[in-house]
């Protein structure tokens, strides 16, 4: 480590990793952060005929020994990797763990003419003493492993769990999400408090806190420190990914990607699985007051996508004619397709849908296992009971 004094007290330390080639006589080649190629002579790339037996070489270049790294703070990791016959490794893999107890991270490939691997890193367990471990693998070479030490500072500034954003029905790692959908975004220190808006249209900030998706505010039913619940835009365009950022008074959380796609079906269940639908007088329909053979039932989905009327964000959906969704859903009992009245967004509400359909006459009594299919995808299986 080299540490390099500025005028005052500023101090600046860079990691150095020098490459001595004995074959070639003491030529020597070193990778430091700051300096951009790595100095070289002579080129690595020219001796390297002359050079056997190479290993590899990562060197820590985003953060020092000793560093101090506040919570939910973004912090930048890069790795330099080379060899020890000075040769840039373009194609290997570097993935950093954390002893505190954070998720493993990939570092991936930014320059591969100069060998540099970057990510961003956002520290979520305090330590007093947390070590990285940057392992880099490439064809042809042994494993190795850079190794730093520092802490993890306790700091109350916001932060998104990972894979924090899930649909509000279906919360579910890797989960289907699309424009319109109602989600619930996790994490710390979210917001000052509790909070619902009790008025339509809703608002895209709540005491202080607010969501961008993809640049574009999104209306907020929910905010606490722990969770928010909020609209995706309709503005956004499946088949797209876009960054999730909660501002909460002023600080920002570490930017967290979604992909969003069309047909993302969620359909709301109770936790034993069974379908949450109602009768036509909106009684809910349960095991002790099942739906019969023959009667139109309702049930409520998120997902579907767009409508043939466009309407806005956080507005409520309109009633008078109801807003119907394009692409009509697939639903089926036990495999068997049903006859679907209805699917579109349901009137006086943000951002809910609704499927009506009719229950086949003659049915027999019975659980059936409910799916619903959009575009192609499949949306969470339900059960509903039928009985005459």
């Amino acid at each position: 480590t080299v540490s390099v004094s500025y005028s005052g007290t500023a101090v600046r330390n860079v990691n150095v990793t020098l490459v001595l080639q004995a074959s070639l006589g003491g030529t020597l080649s070193f990778a430091a952060a700051g300096l951009a190629p790595a100095i070289d002579r002579p080129s690595p790339r020219a001796s390297a005929a002359s050079c056997t037996g190479a290993q590899l070489v990562p060197t820590q270049t985003g953060l020092v020994s000793n560093f101090a790294a506040p919570t939910a703070w973004p912090t930048p990791l890069a790795i330099r990797l080379v060899d020890t016959c000075g040769s840039v490794i373009p194609n290997g893999q570097v993935v950093a763990t954390f002893s505190n107890g954070d998720p493993p991270l990939a570092i991936t490939l930014v320059d591969g003419k100069t060998g540099l691997y970057s990510a961003t890193w956002t520290p979520r367990k305090p330590a007093q003493q947390v070590t990285i471990n940057a392992r880099a693998t490439a064809l042809g070479y042994a494993s190795t492993t850079a190794q730093i030490a520092g802490q993890v500072t306790p700091n109350e500034v916001p932060s998104l769990d990972p894979n924090g954003a899930q649909d509000v029905f279906r919360p579910q790692t890797g989960g289907g999400l699309g424009p319109g959908n109602i989600i619930q975004i996790y994490g710390r220190n979210l917001a000052s408090q509790i909070n619902s808006p009790a008025a339509l249209p809703l608002p895209t900030a709540v005491l202080g806190t607010s969501v961008l998706i993809g640049g574009v505010a999104s209306p907020l039913f929910y905010v606490s420190p722990g969770q928010i619940n909020a609209q995706v835009p309709f503005e956004l365009v499946a088949g797209k990914q876009y960054q999730v950022i909660v501002n909460a008074n002023g600080a920002l959380t570490t930017p967290q990607p979604i992909q969003l796609n069309a047909g993302t079906p969620a359909t709301l269940q109770f936790t034993s699985g069974l379908i949450v639908a109602q009768h036509q007088d909106g009684s809910l329909i349960l095991d002790a007051s099942p739906a019969k053979p023959g009667e139109a039932i309702v049930f409520y989905m998120t997902g579907l996508g767009a409508t043939d009327i466009d309407v806005p964000s956080g507005q409520a959906s309109p009633s008078d004619p109801p807003a119907r969704v394009k692409d009509v859903p697939v639903v089926t009992l036990n495999g068997n397709p049903v006859t679907v009245l209805f699917a579109g967004l349901t009137p006086s509400l943000v951002g809910l849908y609704q499927v009506n359909l009719q229950v086949p006459a003659g049915l027999a009594d019975g659980t059936y296992k409910v799916e619903v299919s959009q575009s192609g995808a499949a949306g969470n299986a339900t059960t509903l009971t039928v009985r005459q």
